[in-house]
């Protein structure tokens, strides 16, 4: 398995040098000096998470940028399991406000009404009580933040926990249309009455 610790010491430096920026220009915005950079830059000291996100912030790139080198390929092809990827994709799309549970479900499938807003429902084929179980407790976390002695490792453990639990299950095999006919129902048609 990679080490991406040791490469963040070259990736501030590119990052750096693809800015303009020099050594002590960067440091005097971080409010560190000089040889504390470049203590980073040539690997003799790995940054804290803090540390990385003054930086990246500094440097206008993700924290994933100067860990894993390339931020194209960061979010999702840089962990090594499938339950990593799956987990850094739901909290992308959780974290954004893109996703979350819909609070009338229940074991089965959404309500389809008329009398309903108009959302797009994803079917989710593979994992679907561990995303549905780690976007609960992602909404609990953010409802109860404060009171944890340290949220970035709670949140870690969250996001481990499903992983691990993913990477132990056999995925199953996607639906096909004709499968998905079956679960979703037809739309209902107005009648010329209404």
């Amino acid at each position: 398995m990679e080490n991406y610790d040791e490469r963040i010491g070259a990736n501030i430096r590119s990052v750096r040098k693809k800015a303009g920026l020099s050594q002590s220009k960067l440091a005097d915005k971080c409010q560190f000096s000089n040889t504390v950079l470049s203590n980073y830059e040539t690997g003799e000291r790995t940054p804290s998470l803090q540390t990385l996100a003054k930086i990246a912030k500094q440097l206008g790139v993700s924290i994933d940028r100067l860990y894993y080198g390339d931020e194209a390929e960061v979010f999702i092809t840089a962990e090594p399991d499938i339950g990593r990827k799956v987990v850094n994709a739901v909290y992308l799309l959780w974290e954004q406000g893109v996703i979350s549970i819909y609070n009338y479900w229940q074991i089965g499938y959404p309500p389809f009404s008329d009398n309903k807003p108009n959302r797009l429902v994803l079917y989710v084929n593979n994992y679907d009580e561990q995303i549905q179980r780690l976007i609960m407790a992602l909404d609990e976390y953010k409802a109860k933040k404060s009171t944890f002695d340290d949220p970035e490792q709670y949140l870690e453990s969250i996001k481990s926990s499903v992983a691990n639990e993913i990477n132990r299950m056999k995925p199953v095999v996607p639906l096909g249309d004709d499968d998905l006919a079956s679960v979703i129902p037809p739309k209902k048609k107005k009648s010329s009455h209404e």
